[in-house]
């Protein structure tokens, strides 16, 4: 199987030789990992030696299943699923391995069908992930592009073109990279759609919890209101972005039982579970919102920084949530490279985060992504540069020798 590469391998290529601008700090604006508060771990349970002793509790600890309960129950209003075992949780060592799985699950079950190459409907432009894993299971990836927030016609025609051999569905909401929010009405249309075709529905929400603005609806919210969902789906959350621990590598799903099962055994027995010092550290996290909400409230503050720096840059938008600035230009490698060869500012080319469409066009192409992730002076920093960089140039200066 010839191997994927990544969109920061690509980076890599793309920058390399090219020399930084001497007397600049270089500053990383093309990963997704947040210094939006002071960090949040407390490193004492990583610190008992013996822990690391014995194997990791397949399933994760009680007391850590119970803090993805109330946790699911203060942000979601999830409480009667769970009690009644129409949701079931089920641990992850972070999301990108969870979304890999789940694919793979979901395209075996496909396959033995013998309708030939499974289908993977997903986002585009995407989180890497999404294409990698359905790459990695065999499976075309079928893409949509959703243009209007409130319009989920574009998942129902990727759907329809995938036909029978459509394996799984994915939705990530809020976006990345560009932060759009799919209303609960739309979720429920792709749910509906999704079931209709007998595929899985997996919804990627690791960016809920970073909305400056408005809180994005949860899919659990809606199979609590209507006391289940229209098919299998798997729901996934992670501590990557919510509380900027990447490090830890630990989240979970939560879906139909069966869905959930399936999932948990395959990764128990080929998979990673996460050692008991996680598991604690993971714990205290979930059931602590207040470092969220500082997380959160310096996003805000980095957002109206980027509004007012940027607002003479041509189509400069926020993005409805999470921490990533959309931005169109006029080719977005070029900008990339000169961004660090002029300004030490590192920002990630949008064509390395989608694919080209059935018609050819790479929706991410002319777009870089901008991480708003380090603290205010830092980010007052780069999005002065970027300002400089890409204003529109000026009227023209008089002609010399001219009267004035």
């Amino acid at each position: 199987m010839k191997p994927v590469r990544s969109a920061f391998a690509r980076l890599r290529d793309l920058l390399h030789g090219v020399p930084a601008p001497p007397g600049l700090d270089p500053i990383p604006l093309q990963l997704g990992e947040s210094r939006l508060g002071p960090p949040s771990i407390d490193v004492a349970p990583l610190a008992v030696a013996e822990h690391w002793t014995r194997y990791p509790q397949l399933g994760g600890s009680a007391e850590l299943r119970d803090a993805y309960g109330r946790w699911l129950e203060r942000r979601f209003g999830v409480r009667r699923s769970l009690a009644e075992g129409r949701i079931a949780v089920e641990p992850t060592p972070g999301t990108k391995q969870a979304v890999a799985v789940a694919v793979a699950v979901a395209c075996a079950v496909e396959r033995a069908r013998g309708r030939g190459a499974p289908a993977v409907v997903m986002p585009n432009p995407f989180y890497p992930t999404y294409r990698a894993g359905a790459e990695a299971a065999g499976a075309e990836g079928v893409f949509y592009t959703l243009d209007d927030d409130g319009d989920p016609a574009p998942v129902a025609a990727a759907v329809a073109a995938a036909a029978e051999r459509l394996a799984a569905v994915v939705v990530c909401n809020p976006g990345n990279p560009r932060g759009e929010i799919l209303s609960a009405d739309a979720l429920s249309v792709v749910a509906k759609t999704a079931a209709e075709a007998g595929a899985l529905l997996i919804v990627d929400e690791c960016y809920t919890d970073l909305s400056p603005d408005r809180t994005p609806p949860g899919f659990l919210s809606s199979v609590e209101r209507d006391l289940g969902a229209p098919g299998p789906f798997l729901v996934l959350h992670s501590l990557s972005k919510r509380s900027g621990a990447p490090g830890l590598r630990s989240g979970f799903a939560a879906g139909d039982p069966e869905t959930v099962a399936a999932y948990a055994g395959y990764n128990r027995v080929c998979g990673v579970s996460a050692p008991a010092p996680v598991n604690a550290v993971a714990t205290a996290l979930w059931s602590d919102d207040a470092h969220v909400a500082v997380a959160r409230a310096s996003l805000a503050r980095n957002w109206a920084l980027a509004d007012a720096t940027l607002k003479d840059v041509p189509h400069y938008r926020r993005a409805a949530a999470g921490f990533f600035l959309w931005l169109p230009v006029a080719d977005d490698e070029e900008t990339a490279r000169r961004l660090w060869r002029h300004h030490a500012l590192t920002v990630m080319p949008g064509r390395y985060l989608a694919a080209a469409g059935a018609d050819g066009v790479n929706p991410g192409a002319g777009h870089i992504r901008i991480a708003l992730v380090h603290d205010e002076p830092v980010m007052r920093e780069a999005l002065t540069r970027l300002a400089v960089a890409l204003a529109p140039p000026g009227p023209p200066g008089p002609t010399p020798g001219a009267e004035r």
